[in-house]
């Protein structure tokens, strides 16, 4: 009985180290990865001493890589008025960047949980940075490895959704199952790197995956009535900013009729589109400030229109309230 005791205690605490240790290890290829692709890198990174690799001293990097890091650094492939000119390399960096942030934190929560009131931001994040990487159309980057690495970008989302569904759940032990997955997963991305182009090709897939549009901890599902010509446009997963019309005290004293962006950048989650024209139902992903100010704008609006965002198009913009007396001063 005290032998059996003995290995139910090692048992339990070899369990979490493990987990650790794959998460260290998971890290340390999603830095490598990082750095790799940097200008300015350090030269140690050519053969980078580790114990995460079996039958390795070192992680070398490929020749391959070495050679085409000028040109992917020199070509600009995405545009935005948030980030600017981004160059090929600095595209590929981001979702690794998320990758490494949410390896190197997980296993150091109190408790797999923690990381709820993150969790949403990471998932989002990356979601965004996988959708710019297939817009960039850089499936022929990493001297024609970019495919793969897509394919393999694909498969880490959906466990990052998963992950985020057992969260929502509160199932520490399918949130557990799906972490460990998300190291495997990151450390397969990494390994691409070493395989000929060939080999990597076969690895892309038939279809790009749609993350689910899901409550998360620390957010509000808030349901409004959707007139039936804006339903039929709306569709669950959208982004959608809203624009709420209502009648307001000028400075004058008088009453005048305006329009207002309340919220940008929310997610539906869910669309309830009845036959027959009449009126819908859809339910918005908010936080808490954002469900009080959707819920005013129900009781105090004549009208609420959701305007729909392009795909990947998250940035936040100051916006003037329009009026008809502004437009023929």
């Amino acid at each position: 009985m005290k032998y059996i005791l003995m290995a139910l205690i090692s048992a339990a605490f070899a369990a979490p180290a493990a987990a650790a240790a794959a998460a260290d290890c998971a890290a340390q290829d999603m830095q490598l990865f990082y750095y790799y692709l940097n200008a300015d890198r350090d030269a140690k990174l050519k053969a980078y001493p580790t114990d995460c690799h079996p039958g390795k001293a070192s992680v070398q990097l490929p020749d391959w890589l070495d050679k085409a890091l000028p040109g992917m650094l020199e070509r600009k492939v995405w545009k935005s008025p948030a980030d600017g000119e981004l160059s090929e390399a600095a595209v590929w960096q981001t979702p690794v960047s998320i990758l490494y942030e949410f390896c190197a934190r997980a296993p150091r929560a109190g408790s797999p949980l923690d990381l709820e009131a993150d969790l949403s931001d990471l998932r989002l994040r990356f979601n965004m940075s996988v959708d710019r990487v297939a817009r960039a159309k850089l499936e022929g980057s990493f001297e024609g490895r970019g495919g793969a690495m897509l394919a393999s970008l694909d498969g880490l989302a959906k466990t990052f959704d998963e992950l985020a569904g057992a969260a929502a759940k509160g199932d520490s032990k399918a949130y557990d199952a799906k972490a460990g997955e998300l190291m495997k997963r990151s450390r397969g991305l990494f390994s691409l790197l070493f395989e000929p182009p060939a080999k990597a090709a076969d690895k892309k897939p038939a279809a790009r995956y749609t993350p689910e549009a899901r409550l998360l901890p620390g957010y509000r599902g808030v349901s409004l009535p959707l007139a039936g010509s804006q339903a039929l446009f709306v569709e669950k997963g959208d982004r959608v900013d809203m624009l709420v019309t209502f009648e307001a005290i000028m400075t004058n004293n008088s009453k005048e009729k305006i329009t207002a962006t309340i919220l940008q950048n929310v997610l539906v989650t869910a669309v309830l589109k009845p036959a027959g024209g009449e009126p819908g139902v859809v339910q918005l992903l908010c936080n808490p400030n954002e469900a009080q100010y959707a819920a005013l704008s129900l009781a105090q609006a004549s009208n609420i229109n959701l305007t729909r965002r392009a795909p990947g198009d998250l940035e936040l913009r100051p916006m003037e309230v329009a009026s008809f007396g502004k437009l023929i001063k």
